[in-house]
């Protein structure tokens, strides 16, 4: 059984990469206000492909004002990836972005967008296999679902490690699975920022704090505007499952 493809997301892209790392995500998930500046993304473009590694630039949900920036980054962007590099998608919005201006990129559909069942306390409920099985897929497990996605040119899923599992993706889509900081909600208001407010994101954003709930034995990390859980348990069979690669988490996604 082939090993899955190892790759890392890294907000500084360190001068030395673990042997067995084959791709390198950079960008912003679920934040607008922490996308990288353009000349950093190259930077981290350029390093990767220097180390002989693929990439995949990763953009986060948008607001109206980081649209225009974001079209200005692909457009410097996009034409410098190469066939084995991606662009993962945070929002709907952003896909039309990259097909006007590189309608061959891959394009990955992000675990923003994944509809995974995310509340933690399912694990302690009392299911029957039907309901596990409900609670452990996610938006894309239909056929008219995958349909779409294919007519979309979309192929690949990222995905979080939920606490009660994963189901396996249908035919032929393909799963990335990501550790070990699984989200669990995320927000477009930020409980850092002003609302409306342009200026630069205040500290203490990018500082984790720890949320606990007499609900719920796992408690929440919350960063800026998403929170997570932990779970660093890969499951034993990724390749029934679908998923062929696995992105590790230095540290806490923004």
């Amino acid at each position: 059984m082939a090993e899955p493809e190892r790759a890392l997301f890294l907000h500084t892209l360190p001068e030395t990469l673990p042997t067995n790392v084959s791709r390198v995500y950079a960008g912003a998930e679920f934040c607008p206000w922490r996308l990288p500046a353009t000349a950093d993304l190259q930077a981290a473009l350029n390093r990767a492909h220097d180390r002989g590694c693929a990439f995949t630039l990763m953009t986060p949900v948008l607001n109206e004002p980081l649209r225009e920036r974001l079209r200005a980054s692909l457009a410097i962007l996009l034409p410098a990836l190469t066939a084995n590099d991606e662009v993962v998608i945070s929002d709907w919005g952003a896909l039309d972005l990259v097909r006007s201006l590189c309608p061959e990129a891959t394009v990955v559909l992000g675990r923003v967008l994944s509809g995974q069942k995310r509340d933690a306390r399912t694990v302690d409920l009392d299911l029957g296999e039907a309901q596990r099985t409900h609670f452990r897929q996610g938006s894309w497990y239909s056929a008219p679902a995958v349909e779409l996605l294919l007519e979309l040119g979309i192929r690949r899923i990222e995905l979080d490690n939920l606490l009660q599992g994963v189901a396996a993706l249908p035919t032929p889509l393909r799963g990335t699975l990501h550790v070990p900081f699984a989200m669990t909600a995320s927000s477009r208001n930020c409980p850092f920022r002003r609302p409306g407010s342009a200026d630069p994101c205040p500290r203490p954003c990018g500082e984790v704090f720890t949320l606990t709930s007499a609900e719920s034995s796992e408690p929440l990390l919350q960063g800026g505007n998403t929170q997570f859980l932990r779970n660093g348990r890969l499951p034993d069979n990724l390749a029934e499952l679908g998923i062929d690669r696995v992105v590790e988490h230095a540290e806490l996604p923004h």
